[in-house]
């Protein structure tokens, strides 16, 4: 019988002991509108590696153009889900994109006024993306709640909540921002009454004063939000909590002790 070779031996040992093993997982990914606009939206997902993507889901609409005027997700509902298949380790991000619609008012004077919002563009360009697996492990089945809401300095973010009890935070412009797949700019500005004339999100006017925030140019992480915002972690947790029946504070608190006792059972090499 022929031995592998003694790499390949390290590896799978690597892998074995290690708390955390990273693999690819089919998740369950739903949109909760925690605010109080309703909405028409369009929200991907996919593999993304040298600017191509795969394993491609949406929520809402397909493409950024195909965003309407007439809502189809209100205050406090929670979208149907749709299935994703995470990456594994090497295979690349898994980039999301978020483009919406909301309808802010109405006046006799004016009719229906509407808003647009997405993800702020990246400086160096590009889509935004999440280590789903920084956090601990993702199984089968599980869900990713994709959780929007006002935020504290930002006018609105949405979470990506993971069921390894981590998170990624992501803030929105007033204007269409970049996309996973398919063209960003959803039609004219001027089509329909009070809507914001914003220019489309590939020549952002407020790129100079991104800078390196987090949220911004990249992910902010659910250890960086529970430091700035531990009242908004809170109730990201409760969310979580609402919609799937899982407690988050649980599992990071088996994540931590699973660390710990590996950490423990390392062998000492000094």
């Amino acid at each position: 019988m022929t031995r592998p070779p003694m790499k390949t031996l390290l590896l799978v040992a690597l892998l074995t002991c290690s708390p955390f093993e990273v693999h690819a997982a089919q998740v369950q990914v739903q949109l909760l509108n925690a605010t109080k606009l309703p909405f028409d939206y369009s929200l991907q997902m996919a593999h993304y590696s040298y600017e191509h993507a795969t394993f491609r889901v949406y929520l809402g609409k397909q493409l950024t153009p195909w965003i309407g005027y007439e809502p189809i997700l209100g205050p406090a509902e929670v979208s149907p889900f749709v299935t994703y298949v995470t990456t594994g380790p090497g295979e690349g991000s898994d980039a999301i994109s978020l483009n919406l619609r909301a309808r802010a008012g109405w006046t006799e004077q004016t009719g229906w006024r509407y808003l647009r919002f997405g993800m702020r563009n990246k400086i160096g360009g590009g889509p935004h993306g999440c280590d789903l697996h920084a956090g601990g492990p993702i199984h089968d089945g599980e869900t990713i709640l994709l959780d929007l809401r006002k935020h504290w300095f930002w006018s609105y973010a949405l979470h990506e909540i993971l069921p390894n009890g981590d998170s990624c935070t992501f803030y929105l412009s007033e204007e269409f921002g970049p996309v996973v797949w398919g063209p960003a700019q959803a039609g004219p500005a001027s089509g329909a009454a009070g809507e914001s004339s914003a220019p489309a999100a590939s020549s952002p006017p407020d790129s100079r004063r991104m800078l390196d925030i987090p949220g911004v140019s990249r992910a902010l992480s659910g250890a960086e939000l529970a430091v700035q915002a531990p009242s908004l972690r809170d109730q990201l947790d409760a969310d979580y909590l609402r919609v799937t029946g899982v407690d988050l504070r649980a599992v990071r608190a088996r994540n931590a002790a699973a660390a710990r006792a590996q950490r423990t059972d390392q062998p000492r090499t000094d």
